[in-house]
C-alpha cells in the first residue's frame, strides 16, 4: 500500500508543481504583473478588467485535488516511519487541507474582482479581502505544512537528507512572504520564496519516487 501511495504521490507532486507554477507563469504572460499590497483603486481596476484572469484561474480548481493526493501520500509514507513521523505528518496534512478552502475562496474572489472591475464597480474593498486572504493568510498555512512535513521527513530515508532542513528554510521564506503586504515588500520579491517552494515540490516528488522504487525492488526480491 505504501508503495502505491508513494508512486501516486510522486506523480501528483510533479503534476502539482507543473500546475501551480504553470498557472502563475501563464497569468503573468497573459495579464502582466499582478497587483498586490496596494490601495490604488485605479491600478486594481485596470488589472482586473481582463477577463482572461478569471478564465486562467479555473486551472487551479483542477490542481487542488491533485495536490491533495500529493500531501496525503506524504502523510501515508511518513506514517510507516514511526510515531514521531506520523504525528508531524498528520499535522502537515491538516494544515495543507486547511489551505485548500482558502485557495478555493481566492479563485472565486478573483473571478468576482474581474466581474466587479469590468462592470465599473468599486474593487478596493473586495481586492483587499483577496489580497489579505491569499497573499498573507495562505502563506501562514503553507509555512506550517512545510515545517511539519519537514520534521516528519527526518525519519524517512528515501528522501534527500537535506530536505528536512530545507523544508524549514522554505517555511521561513513563506512567513516572510506573509508580511509583504503589511510592511511594503515588493510583490516581485516574494518570487524567491516561491521558487524555493518549487524546489521543495520537486525534491519531495523525487523522494516519493525513490520510496516507491525501493519498495518494489524489495517486494520483487522477497518473491
Amino acid at each position: 500500500m505504501q508503495s502505491f501511495a508513494a508512486r501516486l504521490g510522486a506523480y501528483a507532486g510533479w503534476l502539482s508543481l507543473a500546475g501551480i507554477f504553470g498557472y502563475h507563469i501563464s497569468l503573468s504572460i497573459v495579464a502582466g504583473q499582478r497587483v498586490s499590497g496596494t490601495a490604488d483603486a485605479a491600478a486594481i481596476a485596470q488589472y482586473y478588467r481582463q477577463p482572461i484572469i478569471a478564465q486562467v484561474s479555473i486551472e487551479q480548481f483542477i490542481v487542488l485535488p491533485i495536490m491533495f493526493l500529493f500531501v496525503f501520500a506524504l502523510r501515508e509514507v511518513c506514517s510507516g516511519a514511526g510515531p514521531r513521523a506520523r504525528f508531524y505528518a498528520t499535522l502537515g496534512l491538516g494544515m495543507a487541507l486547511a489551505e485548500i478552502p482558502v485557495i478555493l475562496s481566492e479563485i472565486s474572489l478573483q473571478a468576482a474582482l474581474v466581474t466587479t472591475a469590468t462592470s465599473g464597480g468599486d474593487v478596493a474593498g473586495l481586492f483587499r479581502f483577496w489580497d489579505v486572504l491569499y497573499n498573507s493568510g495562505a502563506y501562514v498555512l503553507e509555512a506550517s505544512w512545510l515545517a511539519f512535513f519537514g520534521l516528519a521527513l527526518r525519519d524517512v530515508a528515501a528522501f534527500p537528507r537535506w530536505l528536512p532542513r530545507f523544508s524549514l528554510i522554505v517555511a521561513a521564506a513563506q512567513v516572510i512572504n506573509m508580511t509583504a503586504i503589511w510592511v511594503g515588500i515588493p510583490d516581485t520579491a516574494t518570487l524567491a520564496g516561491n521558487l524555493l517552494l518549487a524546489v521543495w515540490f520537486g525534491a519531495a516528488s523525487v523522494g516519493l519516487g525513490r520510496l516507491a522504487s525501493v519498495r518494489v525492488v524489495a517486494a520483487t526480491a522477497a518473491a
